[in-house]
């Protein structure tokens, strides 16, 4: 255990004695490696350690915020201070308040893998080769690999405050990532994968590397196709970044400041009966799964979209406090030095039981998608995109070939109720994840 609680207790009492009439700390350690192969060496390496300390406190109707990563006892009241000096210059909002003790004990999540911690740095690198060498092993025609990472991270968190909240928690990730190139007959394509996961046996490192290579392998020899209007299937991590188009309109935040795609429209059809949007703070293993958020609210698991109708925004304390109801336990920030604003736990679409061929089964002619690019350009208020594509066109049932230089183009939510259909392979990128899902019909841009 790196973290003290003598510590947070100390910045709790130099920030009443100061004058503070509520304080909370936000305490982290965070350690991680992340490790780079190329041809079999290692091409970067890269430690990290940080460790620190977040103060907000309340005077008031004021906050301030400072933060240190001092942790020596001069340091701590130089903390103290300084927050209290900045609630004074702050302007006052009577919304601004600390959450209460939970009345109840914080559910333990199951986030902490000690293997990690444990693991030499010659097996971290040795994993990644290995997932190197899967890739060009599935085929000669695999030629190059671009990048071939992996991370590894472990942290823990202290959260305490004046009004009797207190929260402990350890946690660990780790991920790997590769991108290869498939070379035939003068014509390259690129494949890539990822997993993520908070065990490391549980970690798919080579199987990345097979799986990144069959994508490369897979676009050889892709055609173009004419522009046209037919049903189409998203693939799972596809699904992700349109459901991560989503995620910010479901923040009480945003809707407060009128920057919401669901303004106005709780309670209302938003999305396709067959599509459920939950935000689950509790799910086992999830990368976003805590005993509580970062202002010691208790997570939960919620139902932001139930078959299809919009029932819940997202809140911290502050914006509860607005909306005159209680924080749904999304008070997140980036870590200690920074204040919580509202953020996501794990947001994923409910999978169906459907498997990716049982999507494309009943399709005579229409497109199945395994890449986008340029999601970063469509408008994440009026829900609009247009973005390029990659992947295959499906005839009488069955992927035909596979297909590039393509556009899909429409609204998020037009997209969101044309959905007929979710797979059962529900997969996460971070805190987002998403089956695969089958829209009865999109615009199609070819040649």
């Amino acid at each position: 255990m790196i973290i003290d609680k003598l510590i947070a207790e100390k910045i709790l009492s130099f920030a009443l004695s100061r004058k503070a009439d509520a304080a909370e700390v936000f305490l982290r350690a965070y350690s991680s490696t992340s490790i780079e192969v190329k041809d079999q060496k290692v091409d970067a390496f890269d430690r990290a350690r940080d460790i620190g300390a977040g103060l907000r406190v309340f005077t008031g109707a004021r906050m301030g915020f400072a933060f240190t990563t001092d942790l020596s006892d001069g340091a701590l009241a130089s903390l103290a201070e300084a927050a209290v000096t900045n609630a004074r210059h702050t302007e006052p909002d009577s919304f601004h308040s600390l959450p209460e003790k939970p009345a109840s004990a914080y559910h333990t999540a199951r986030i902490y893998d000690p293997e990690i911690v444990a693991l030499s740095e010659k097996e971290k690198i040795e994993r990644v080769m290995a997932m190197e060498r899967e890739a060009f092993g599935v085929d000669v025609r695999i030629k190059r690999i671009r990048k071939a990472s992996a991370d590894f991270s472990n942290a823990e968190t202290l959260i305490l405050n004046t009004k009797g909240a207190e929260v402990y928690y350890t946690s660990t990730a780790c991920s790997s990532s590769i991108e290869v190139v498939a070379e035939e007959k003068g014509e390259s394509q690129a494949g890539s994968d990822f997993d993520v996961n908070r065990f490391y046996r549980k970690l798919l490192i080579e199987e990345v590397g097979r799986r990144a290579a069959r994508r490369a392998l897979d676009l050889l020899g892709a055609k173009h196709i004419d522009s046209v209007k037919a049903p189409v299937v998203l693939e799972a991590t596809v699904a992700q970044e349109f459901l991560s188009l989503m995620a910010s309109g479901f923040s009480a935040e945003g809707v407060q400041k009128k920057r919401s795609l669901f303004m106005g429209k709780l309670g209302h059809e938003v999305a396709s009966s067959v599509i459920t949007v939950l935000d689950d703070g509790l799910l086992d293993g999830g990368l976003g799964t805590a005993p509580s958020d970062d202002e010691a609210v208790p997570m939960q698991k919620k139902t932001v979209i139930e078959k299809g109708r919009l029932a819940l925004f997202l809140y911290n304390t502050f914006t509860a406090n607005k909306d005159k109801t209680v924080s749904t336990g999304n008070g997140m920030r980036g870590g200690f030095k920074g204040i919580p604003g509202v953020g996501l736990t794990n947001l994923y679409i409910e999978p169906g039981k459907l498997s990716p061929e049982d999507l494309i089964g009943p399709i005579d002619r229409g497109l199945y998608v395994t890449e986008i690019m340029g999601m970063h350009t469509a408008n994440a208020i009026s829900g609009d995109f247009s973005v390029g594509a990659t992947g295959f066109w499906i005839e009488k049932g069955k992927k035909a070939y596979p297909v590039r230089e393509i556009t899909i183009a429409g609204n998020i939510l037009d997209l969101m109720k044309h959905v007929d259909a979710v797979g059962s392979d529900l997969r996460f990128s971070g805190r987002i994840g998403s089956p695969s899902l089958r829209i009865k019909e999109l615009s199609i841009g070819g040649k």
